[in-house]
């Protein structure tokens, strides 16, 4: 592996002037530099985000809760905004209406077990967060932190962001730089290697993706998402044959690309930042190659994301990335009035929970007899509830992650349209289809 070109800050940490905390982090930053083939680390003037409580980069790497706690007391931070995504582990419970899951065992402190390793991981999250709000955490929870920080990055500026939805819309949508590196050692040190998406000449698209059908409906931009992430790779995509994508659509499109492959960077001329016009998104060059992504590669990649044989639903959820304050008001908008036959899971960030209180929503879900819950998804939590075969969704990337928590059983998943999925919920049927 060839040598990391440090200034005379990064040595001191490296050789342990700084704390432990520090040598471990900037060793581990290091590594991942040398692996990824970077010459130099970047300082970051952006935020930061990564999957707490874990401050695990390596086994040996480890930062313990008394160093971290130590650090702390000692008045140590993070050097940039951090925010804390939701949390890696599974059977991780929803931080409000848990008392709705119907799986106690996961979520319910009282029925934990204190001789349980993994029971007292989940019993130690206080005192870790405790510590993390010392060290300036913001704990949003959420894996749509840019929708709820109210301190998005600007344009250009250097982050540490690790979500599959989040990366693209740092790296797109803001026009902020960040590789899939969010962690508590690019956070603490402010630090990340130099690399990717960091790199100016690394942002330029490489391949012209075309549909033939406008895209415009958030069905549309979810698929077409994860049909360019299957389709490109790694590669920058310029999208044309689009409408102009909201927020939501964005949300879509974002975790589709980054579910369906790993889709970091893209443009979509005329709403995206860097690239007015085809020829900017690709500084001038010619498309390494040019893809047509049409009704029937839709058709198709809709039809993927669907695993079941018949068409009972026993579970609705919708919440994947995390609804944003807008898109509760029109979920609610749809459930006034109306009532379900199965069980309707809805999943927000917890700073928006109260939003949803206040502004009425919840009490609307509520008397539909749907729940809201924040701060995990579906796969998360590892699972469903007991009993619970089959499920319907509106997000291509909880299909893709939901289906893979049952790899040695028949579990029915149903994707389709926000409307499909609420249609699924008060007749426990499922008529969805492409449209």
């Amino acid at each position: 592996m060839k040598d990391i070109r440090l200034r005379d800050d990064e040595k001191r940490m490296l050789q342990g002037e700084d704390g432990i905390v520090a040598q471990k982090s900037m060793e581990w930053l290091v590594e991942m530099a040398q692996i990824a083939g970077a010459e130099e680390l970047v300082n970051l003037d952006g935020t930061g985000d990564f999957h707490s409580p874990w401050t695990t980069m390596t086994v040996h790497h480890e930062i313990t809760f008394d160093e971290l706690k130590a650090l702390a007391d000692a008045g140590g931070h993070f050097k940039i905004p951090t925010f804390a995504n939701k949390s890696p582990f599974l059977e991780e419970s929803p931080i409000h209406g848990w008392e709705h899951c119907n799986m106690c065992a996961k979520v319910d402190p009282a029925c934990r077990r204190h001789d349980d390793p993994d029971a007292h991981r989940d019993f130690m999250h206080d005192e870790w967060y405790e510590v993390y709000r010392k060290l300036g955490m913001l704990q949003s929870h959420s894996c749509a932190n840019y929708l709820v920080s109210t301190y998005p990055p600007t344009l250009g500026q250097h982050c540490s962001w690790n979500e599959s939805s989040a990366v693209p819309y740092c790296n797109a949508v803001l026009g902020a730089r960040t590789n899939i590196d969010g962690s508590f050692a690019t956070c603490y040190l402010g630090k990340a290697p130099y690399y990717d998406m960091h790199v100016t000449e690394n942002r330029r698209a490489t391949v012209l993706v075309k549909s033939d059908r406008l895209i415009q409906s958030n069905i549309e931009w979810d698929v077409l998402g994860f049909a360019i992430g299957e389709e490109c790779g790694l590669a920058v995509p310029c999208i044309t044959g689009t409408a102009k994508p909201n927020t939501t659509q964005f949300c879509k499109l974002n975790a589709g690309m980054n579910t369906g492959g790993a889709v970091r960077m893209y443009h979509i001329p005329g709403s995206t930042p860097e690239a007015r016009t085809v020829e900017e998104a690709f500084a001038g060059l010619a498309p390494k190659r040019t893809v047509v992504i049409g009704e029937s590669e839709l058709r198709a990649t809709y039809e993927k994301l669907n695993y079941h044989k018949g068409n009972q639903v026993d579970m609705v959820y919708l919440g994947c990335p995390h609804l944003s304050a807008v898109d509760m008001m029109l979920l609610a908008r749809k459930l006034e009035g109306k009532k379900v036959k199965v069980p309707l899971w809805i999943m927000t960030a917890p700073w928006l929970y109260s939003v949803a209180r206040d502004q009425g929503y919840l009490e609307i879900y509520e008397k539909a007899g749907a729940h809201l819950f924040d701060g995990t998804c579906m796969s998360a939590m590892g699972g469903v509830p007991e009993g619970v075969h089959s499920i319907a969704v509106d997000s291509a990337k909880q299909s893709y992650y939901i289906s893979g928590c049952y790899p040695d059983e028949q579990f029915d998943v149903f994707y389709g349209t926000q409307d499909d999925c609420i249609d699924a919920a008060i007749t426990g049927q499922w008529r969805g289809e492409w449209r």
